[in-house]
């Protein structure tokens, strides 16, 4: 009954999609798989422009009848993780979503954008139960993993707060990470890992950011690298603009740093078109390559400068 009210009430804060211009996928006759990624939407329970703004993405993600086999999330999609947020976060995904599986990652926001560890307690419990209820999964840690034939999803978030945004990931996460590694380059698939956190120099200079950063960002990097499998690491937290420095390949590990879906002035960029709220992620698996480009879901709007194509 909650989940169904959650999706009422986002139709009464949100109007509707009228207008969006619906993406087009390179091949839609050949693909096999398609994802989109959105990062710091900050949905906030008494801010009726996010509301508009995160709803206006929403809507766009799925204009014309497209339908993302996964819709994925990497972190901070609430502003202080409040039930009441949560509740408009997962209505607004509920309500627009046509049949995608839906992945998120938590960010330092979800946890109260605190170093406060009892808060951190709470609140990702909180997390947790959210994801579980309104999307009817079953994690029990702020990490796991999802497969999808010749494409993996891991899942990583904080083990605790920290102050200055710093995140925590414990060796016991690193060790799930290597072992989930493992088995994709075992089994020949790709990997895509979301985080909600930038790995230090992989993205610009705001990736040397200790605010950034994680407390075992060397162990976290020798983990997506001594893997030998193919892997997108996708994270957000910087709140910078679409840029040169939003994608980084480095041998068989591809990073990208996503702006903010739910904010207006991205850093790092003049341009209107690379800074607006709504910009977001979308990956295309063919035969033979990964297609990932750059849109603006509530414009309707492709970013092509930034789009990147990984042969295999």
């Amino acid at each position: 009954m909650i989940r169904i009210l959650s999706a009422i009430i986002s139709v009464l804060l949100f109007f509707g999609s009228a207008g969006i211009t619906p993406y087009e996928l390179k091949d839609k006759d050949n693909i096999r798989f398609s994802a989109v990624i959105l990062s710091d939407m900050h949905v906030e329970t008494n801010n009726p422009s996010r509301f508009s703004k995160d709803g206006g993405t929403l809507a766009g993600v799925y204009a014309g009848g497209n339908v993302p086999d996964v819709l994925a999330f990497a972190g901070d999609n609430t502003m202080n993780g409040q039930v009441l947020e949560w509740f408009d976060f997962y209505g607004f995904v509920n309500r627009f979503n046509k049949g995608s599986d839906v992945l998120v990652s938590f960010g330092n926001h979800d946890f109260g954008n605190t170093d406060d560890t009892e808060v951190y307690a709470r609140l990702s419990k909180r997390c947790i139960d959210s994801y579980n209820y309104y999307c009817r999964k079953n994690i029990d840690k702020v990490y796991y993993s999802a497969d999808y034939g010749n494409i993996r999803f891991i899942i990583l978030g904080s083990d605790n707060n920290a102050a200055d945004t710093l995140q925590i990931i414990s060796d016991e996460q690193i060790a799930f990470l290597s072992s989930e590694l493992t088995q994709c380059k075992e089994k020949g698939i790709h990997a895509v890992v979301i985080n909600h956190n930038l790995i230090r120099g992989k993205n610009g200079r705001q990736s040397y950011f200790s605010f950034n950063l994680t407390d075992n960002n060397d162990a976290l990097e020798n983990a997506l690298v001594s893997s030998g499998a193919d892997v997108i690491y996708v994270c957000g937290h910087s709140h910078f603009g679409l840029s040169d420095s939003t994608v980084n390949t480095e041998g068989k590990v591809t990073y990208i740093n996503l702006p903010s879906a739910g904010n207006d002035g991205n850093y790092g960029t003049d341009s209107e078109e690379c800074s607006s709220h709504g910009l977001g992620m979308l990956l295309e698996l063919y035969d033979s390559r990964i297609e990932i480009s750059f849109k603006n879901f509530a414009k309707g709007t492709s970013v092509d400068d930034y789009s990147v194509t990984l042969e295999f």
